[in-house]
């Protein structure tokens, strides 16, 4: 039988190490979670999909003109299960707070109050998944919800200090958060 020895300890401490350390990002990403907090919406019941069923944070744009892509759901067949076809207007801020815009079904107004739906950090980016709290156009006739996906970019190194104040104060200059939901 072979010894166990130092080689094996030696790699248990780097695994120990290195799982104990979490990256800036990672705590970001952990802090926006927790601010940035995610909304349900409902998508069995077409007569009602696209209704908040638990509420998150409440954000209140702070920017003209966004666009928004019509909350869609999918379903297979009528014994599977529905999803939200996640399809979102794009809306790029870039690190000095230029916006550029992909085209949208609804154009959202300052002031729009958005849900959120997910929030994603990536080592140059955060994307805040939102969808309108009330209905904002009609589409045949329907009320319809709308989708935009607000990506914001940063210098990789911006994420990875973990400073959370610099990345909030960039999303709230187009997402702020509404005082009273």
């Amino acid at each position: 039988m072979q010894d166990a020895g130092p080689p094996t300890c030696l790699l248990l401490a780097v695994a120990a190490a290195l799982s104990s350390c979490a990256s800036g990002t990672d705590s970001v990403g952990d802090a926006l979670k927790a601010r940035y907090r995610r909304s349900l919406i409902e998508i069995n019941d077409p007569r009602t999909q696209g209704r908040i069923v638990s509420p998150g944070t409440v954000l209140i744009l702070q920017a003209a003109g966004i666009p928004a892509k019509k909350f869609r759901v999918v379903q297979a067949n009528s014994k599977s299960p529905r999803f939200h076809f996640r399809d979102y207007a794009r809306v790029d801020v870039d690190p000095d707070g230029q916006i550029t815009v992909e085209r949208g079904d609804f154009t959202l107004e300052r002031g729009a109050r958005l849900i959120v739906l997910n929030v994603k950090v990536e080592n140059d980016r955060v994307r805040l998944f939102t969808h309108t709290r009330a209905p904002v156009g009609f589409v045949d006739r329907v009320a319809a919800y709308g989708c935009t996906e607000f990506v914001f970019h940063f210098n990789p190194s911006a994420l990875e200090t973990g400073d959370v104040a610099i990345v909030q104060g960039r999303i709230e200059s187009v997402l702020a958060l509404a005082t009273a939901n």
